[in-house]
């Protein structure tokens, strides 16, 4: 049975506060939102991670008329029960799981840790984080293409799940979202495996030096040389073993020089 599941946009600042906006970018706006909010729909509810063309995901969700107030548009999802895990429940369970994996994709678009709220999403991030990442970077081009009206017709763009803020775009995240540039730099480090999906190609390592888990990318042609690799690694990161696979790549930045993304062009396993 299908579960109906609230979200709202609430968009302010500038034209917006006199409760209309730029015709083309305010819709613009909103349709990135919608593409972001069907693709995160569509994996929680089939488990399949889709960029382009005809999905569940998109006649899932609806919506609303616009109202003032600056300018609000709410938004029904209309789901199945998710099969992305089979512990997910239908009712309030589905809502929070929803809740959490839109939260956590619009958070990481956006170089920002997340918080994790419930049990299903910690399974997840667990068993299937290069799935999750793969969603991240499904999702970048529509994330981009909601920040449409910031700094021309609004300030701010709020998205709330039911009464909770699940994501908040303004000048600064539309910076970062539009400022990426590549650094072709070829490196290579040590680093802990501690996610990888063989079949999408993303994953994450532990890089020592950040203190922290950095998203990675393999390309079509590093992903047949370097499976394997970065599949042992996880195995010894799961079994904590402390043993680490040796990582060539460039790097992915923002403009403050974040590191956003490792795109591996090789790996190998120390001393082999």
């Amino acid at each position: 049975m299908a579960v109906e599941i609230p979200f709202r946009v609430k968009i302010d600042g500038g034209d917006a506060s006199r409760h209309e906006l730029p015709a083309y970018d305010g819709f613009m706006a909103l349709a990135g939102f919608s593409l972001s909010l069907s693709l995160v729909t569509n994996y929680v509810e089939t488990g399949k991670i889709r960029r382009r063309g005809d999905f569940v995901g998109r006649s899932s969700v609806k919506a609303l008329p616009i109202e003032e107030g600056s300018v609000l548009t709410d938004f029904i999802v209309r789901m199945a029960e998710p099969v992305v895990l089979g512990s997910v429940a239908s009712g309030a369970a589905a809502t929070s799981f929803l809740y959490d994996v839109f939260k956590r994709t619009i958070d990481r678009n956006l170089g920002n840790d997340t918080t994790v709220a419930t049990d299903q999403l910690a399974e997840l991030e667990r068993t299937k984080y290069g799935d999750l990442e793969a969603l991240v970077a499904a999702t970048e081009p529509s994330v981009r293409q909601a920040h449409t009206v910031i700094g021309d017709g609004a300030k701010v763009i709020n998205m709330f799940g039911g009464t909770h803020l699940v994501g908040h775009f303004d000048i600064e995240t539309k910076a970062y979202v539009e400022g990426s540039y590549t650094d072709n730099t070829i490196r290579e480090k040590n680093v802990s495996v501690a996610s990888f999906n063989v079949n999408s190609g993303y994953g994450g390592v532990f890089d020592e030096d950040l203190g922290r888990v950095v998203p990675v990318k393999l390309t079509k042609q590093s992903l047949a040389r370097a499976k394997a690799v970065l599949s042992w690694g996880l195995d010894q990161y799961a079994n904590g073993t402390g043993n680490k696979i040796s990582l060539k790549y460039f790097t992915v930045l923002a403009l403050d020089k974040t590191v956003k993304q490792y795109i591996v062009v090789d790996a190998n396993i120390p001393g082999r």
